[in-house]
């Protein structure tokens, strides 16, 4: 994916906020950090990080490529290959260099405000997502199951168990895992 430089500097601000943040919940704990120290730390002023992130909970759900500027899910969601669409986010999101993306999640299952924030942006996710599938052509129902399969799921799912198993694969390795779970699973009465 080619950047531009404005795109590249916001990335690269938004991901040392992101770290410090991290950086300072690690040191002293979730609650005893606020925004200001988190601002301060960065680097920038209160209000940047209000544009950024709206609130603490949004440095967990705040996708930073849509904060500088470019929107992965109509670019690289492709609603006919959803395996393969994941696949190419999380290498997408693996590649940035000196950033793990997926550093805070320790704070995603342990606090449980930042879990409900993700729980919400996960919610918007697999409506964005159900939007496209039922336009494809897919009934309401279809739509919602298989979106939210993906994102709680898959998505989701794959994450903690990565997480709880001490990131000792790669992401990715979980991802495939549950998306051969899924296409397991067969319709009540088919025998194949």
């Amino acid at each position: 994916m080619s950047l531009t430089l404005r795109q590249r500097n916001r990335l690269s601000a938004i991901h040392q906020i992101m770290d410090t943040a991290m950086d300072l919940f690690d040191e002293r704990g979730y609650n005893a950090v606020t925004i200001d120290e988190i601002a301060a730390a960065s680097g920038v002023s209160p209000r940047t990080f209000y544009r950024y992130f709206g609130t603490k909970e949004g440095l967990f759900t705040t996708d930073p490529f849509a904060a500088a500027g470019l929107d992965l899910h109509s670019t690289q969601l492709d609603p006919d290959d959803l395996p393969g669409s994941l696949e190419r986010l999380i290498s997408l999101l693996s590649e940035s260099p000196g950033h793990s993306p997926w550093r805070g999640m320790r704070y995603v299952l342990e606090e449980p405000a930042v879990r409900a924030a993700v729980y919400g942006s996960l919610d918007e996710a697999a409506e964005r997502l159900a939007a496209r599938l039922r336009e494809r052509g897919d009934s309401p129902a279809q739509a919602r199951v298989v979106a939210r399969a993906f994102w709680f799921g898959v998505y989701f799912g794959s994450l903690e168990q990565w997480h709880l198993e001490g990131r000792s694969r790669p992401l990715l390795d979980y991802v495939l895992e549950g998306m051969s779970a899924l296409t397991a699973v067969k319709p009540p009465g088919d025998s194949r």
